[in-house]
């Protein structure tokens, strides 16, 4: 019986050995993998980088949508800065008076600095008793000779606290007022030059009358006694003398008027303002005379 039990506990345990060697071991974990794996399943939850697309795709894309949104607003932001930067040129004739009235109206809007000059050269006198008498004051009145030389500097602001001296008007002229419109560039400079038609005014002790364009332009006009003003129509040199000779007669005229301006395209702003024209002034009264010249006008050194 014991060698009996001997033998079945044997084949017991050899039953049990077959029955183990028969289970698959388990895995072994490799270190190495693990952490490989594990990396890359860190870089998974990531969005490649710019160099990491270049090396998958042979093509570069943009880093990120915000990125290329933003280079994309600069360049337009740069295109836009670039198309305002300078005035388109103007070329007909409503274009050109358009754009030297906003350019004119704009330096009086801002009430600039700027210094400004008057003269009448080429003067021919034919001097009457009235002139012989009274011609050194009227002469000054009218600006005529070089003795007589206007000159001012105006500081910007200024106007507010000297209201009366209107250094310079709006412009109001219209393609009606010129025979010939000019504009051309010199760099980002445009040079507007206007040819202006002639005119015409007369003033009595009972009638007064004037058709002058270039009153207009921007220049400083008006109707009372001011020696200040630019253009010295009949009505202004009348009101000058009527105490005297009220019983003046006055005509006055102009011919060959010329506006030039220089702007800054880029702003808008004056460079300089040149009004030119020739002059003749008829006094009928005691013995009378007459006077003629060339009248200039010349704003520049704006400051805005």
């Amino acid at each position: 019986m014991k060698k009996l039990l001997a033998l079945l506990l044997a084949a017991a345990m050899l039953l049990s050995f077959a029955a183990c060697g028969e289970k698959e071991p388990d895995p072994v974990t490799d270190e190495s993998t693990t952490l490989a794996d594990e990396t890359l399943d860190a870089n998974a939850t990531e969005a490649p980088s710019a160099d990491a697309t270049e090396s998958a795709t042979g093509e570069t894309e943009p880093a990120s949508a915000e990125g290329a949104t933003g280079e994309a607003a600069s360049e337009e932001s740069s295109s836009e800065a670039e198309e305002t930067t300078q005035a388109v040129l103007p070329v007909t004739v409503d274009e050109i008076i358009s754009y030297y009235n906003t350019a004119v109206n704009k330096a009086v809007a801002a009430k600039v600095g700027f210094n400004k000059v008057r003269y009448v050269d080429n003067e021919q006198l034919n001097a009457g008793f009235l002139l012989k008498t009274f011609g050194d004051v009227l002469y000054k009145f009218m600006g005529i000779g070089a003795e007589n030389k206007y000159t001012m500097d105006v500081t910007k602001g200024q106007w507010e606290s000297d209201l009366p001296h209107q250094y310079l008007r709006k412009s109001t002229l219209t393609a009606a007022d010129v025979t010939n419109a000019t504009c051309t560039a010199n760099g980002t400079q445009y040079t507007v030059v206007l040819n202006v038609k002639g005119g015409k005014s007369y003033a009595d002790k009972n009638s007064k009358s004037n058709n002058s364009p270039i009153d207009k332009c921007g220049i400083c006009v008006g109707d009372a006694d001011k020696s200040y003003y630019d253009h010295k129509t009949a009505i202004v040199i009348y009101d000058a003398i009527d105490d005297v000779l009220g019983g003046a007669k006055i005509s006055e005229s102009y011919n060959n008027a010329k506006v030039k301006a220089v702007i800054d395209s880029t702003t808008g702003h004056l460079v300089s303002l040149t009004v030119e024209y020739n002059i003749s002034v008829v006094i009928d009264a005691a013995g009378g005379g007459n006077a003629t010249g060339s009248s200039h006008v010349i704003y520049k050194n704006f400051k805005y």
